[in-house]
């Protein structure tokens, strides 16, 4: 058996040639932010809300962006990753993030410098043509309620399942509160020792309260007729919960609870990646997942994998928070390549952790089959999160943490990672909504009115979920991320031909993600056709008619550039 030291180590050597010298080369030949060939930084708009002075430290956008980047979904996708054993999802984590996910994030972030006050549906309708931002903006949109419907999901599977966790979950809303009006009010303060006395709170408050668990029970049944037509449980009243105070944060000034909320959710993630990780140096423990394997009625591991890991290499969300959830607040230049290519490092990064736990937390391969040896039993949300966090425990025990508090320390970190992108994803649910009332087609109320309704269906959509059947949207909601990365890419490619800037990194990318999108979509509607789940039908039907209205505008003012250019 491999040991995990030497995955890690070769994995962390990758991310560092690919930082050091192919991010290089892309901000130089490729990416040109500005005339000088040496200057990799991209001016941040000053339309941030007033008064936010959250941001205004250098590293800041990293850590903000690091927050922001879905990394519950990261974590959950590569765990169920490894059922095709380990060797796939590593290649495809390290190698994907280190080419194509750094070109995507940076080119990301290119875009948002070149139309700094758009979302990718206006960067679309700048670029391509209006005939393509409808359908883009739709694409994003549906995408950000999918984010919101699994973010939930997450949270509301996580809390009943770790009792030992609720209570110093809901404690961080007064920790972020109160860090968040404390570093407004004390901005000499700084940051990072506000930051650390937050995080340093909510180690003590996950410490007092991890041996009290907190949990609903029974049931609320609403009858009519004789027959129940609503039955409320714990986990659909924590969906209620959650999003009730996700649609409170996402309204309130940045500074007051998203801000400080992701920068503690940031802070509970490093130490979890510390712990990890200084375990693995110490322990060093085998891989028992074997290099490659396909677990009983599971499906082929292509296209699939690409699909499962929708964040770990290459994710449709890098373009979603590229422009506003980046760059809300600083007032200095930040540099391309720091906030780019290293925010997908991040990403890859925690799901090298999530990859090692899925293989190296087992005693044995026996151990190791018995978790993952039947896709019908693994392919569960819950199962997955159970999987991981007990994998932590046992890391986590190595180096002499309590089992109790280490899966409570992981589950915790795991429910604000997911409640920073529910924020996230209501907030550009109304920017991108926002965007139309400059063109005066949608009012202020209207796009409240919609923003809610979209939230709504986004609850009407977990509920369902929670009965134990949470990743039933993952092919779906990978599908929808990779139908946007396509989109964004082919918008890249586009306006990297309009200044004559080169291609081919973008252009690779865009056929590799495309290729793969096209390749599940069809799949998917092939499968729900004949199992007659037409609803799921329709949605996948009209996900890639959006994705070709999308496409097919972008890609013929492409072809006439491209002419135009030759010419």
């Amino acid at each position: 058996m491999i040991n995990s030291v030497f995955v890690l180590i070769a994995a962390l050597v990758v991310f560092a040639f690919g930082y050091r010298f192919f991010s290089k080369f892309l901000a130089i030949w490729v990416f040109r932010p500005n005339p000088a060939p040496r200057s990799y930084s991209t001016p941040v708009p000053q339309t941030a809300d007033s008064g936010d002075r959250m941001t205004s430290a250098r590293y800041m956008p990293l850590v903000q962006r690091a927050g922001s980047l879905a990394a519950a979904v990261t974590i959950v996708g590569a765990t169920l990753a490894v059922a095709w054993g380990w060797v796939p999802v590593f290649l495809w984590v390290v190698c994907g993030s280190v080419v194509g996910a750094g070109t995507y994030a940076m080119g990301s972030l290119w875009l948002a410098k070149e139309h700094r006050d758009a979302n990718p549906a206006g960067q679309a309708r700048i670029v391509a043509g209006d005939r393509s931002g409808a359908p883009m903006l739709v694409l994003i949109w549906a995408f950000a309620l999918l984010v919101n419907t699994v973010m939930a999901i997450t949270i509301s599977e996580t809390l009943p399942a770790y009792p030992e966790s609720t209570i110093p979950f809901l404690l961080q809303t007064a920790i972020a509160l109160a860090f968040g009006l404390l570093v407004h009010r004390h901005s000499r303060l700084g940051i990072l020792p506000g930051a650390m006395i937050a995080l340093a709170a909510s180690l003590l408050a996950l410490w007092v309260f991890h041996g009290i668990p907190l949990e609903m029970v029974g049931q609320i049944q609403i009858q009519s007729t004789g027959d129940r037509a609503l039955t409320i449980d714990a986990r659909t009243a924590w969906v209620v919960i959650v999003f009730a105070f996700a649609w409170y944060g996402a309204h309130q000034p940045p500074w007051k609870l998203a801000l400080p909320f992701g920068l503690l959710s940031t802070a509970l993630l490093g130490t979890a990646m510390l712990v990890l990780f200084a375990s693995i140096a110490v322990a060093h423990p085998a891989l028992a997942a074997p290099a490659f394997y396909r677990p009983d009625k599971a499906p082929a591991m292509l296209p699939w994998l690409f699909v499962t890991v929708t964040s770990g290499a290459i994710g449709g969300w890098h373009a979603l928070v590229a422009n506003r959830c980046d760059s809300l607040g600083p007032d200095r230049a930040n540099n391309l390549r720091r906030l780019g290519y290293g925010g997908a490092i991040v990403d890859a990064v925690i799901a090298l952790g999530a990859i090692l736990i899925g293989s190296a937390a087992f005693s044995s391969r026996h151990a190791w089959l018995q978790a993952y040896g039947n896709w019908d039993s693994v392919a569960r949300l819950g199962r997955i999160l159970q999987i991981y966090i007990r994998g932590f425990a046992v890391f986590g025990h190595a180096i002499g943490f309590n089992a109790t508090f280490a899966s409570s320390l992981a589950a915790l970190t795991l429910m604000c990672l997911s409640m920073t992108t529910l924020i996230a994803g209501i907030r550009l649910q109304r920017y991108a909504l926002e965007e139309m009332m400059g063109d005066g087609a949608l009012s202020r109320k209207s796009v409240n009115r919609i923003t809610g309704a979209g939230l709504i269906l986004a609850a009407a959509l977990s509920v369902p979920a929670t009965r134990g059947h949470g990743l039933n949207y993952w092919p779906l909601f990978g599908s929808a991320g990779m139908a946007v990365t396509a989109a964004v890419l082919a918008v890249m490619v586009l306006a990297l031909a309009q200044q004559h800037l080169p291609l081919a990194p973008a252009v690779t990318v865009l056929l590799l993600v495309l290729g793969a999108s096209i390749w599940a979509l069809v799949l998917e509607l092939f499968e729900f056709w004949s199992h007659h789940q037409w609803a799921a039908f329709g949605t996948c039907l009209a996900l890639a008619l959006v994705l070709a209205a999308a496409l097919w505008p972008t890609g013929m003012t492409l072809y006439q550039s491209l002419r135009d250019r030759r010419r």
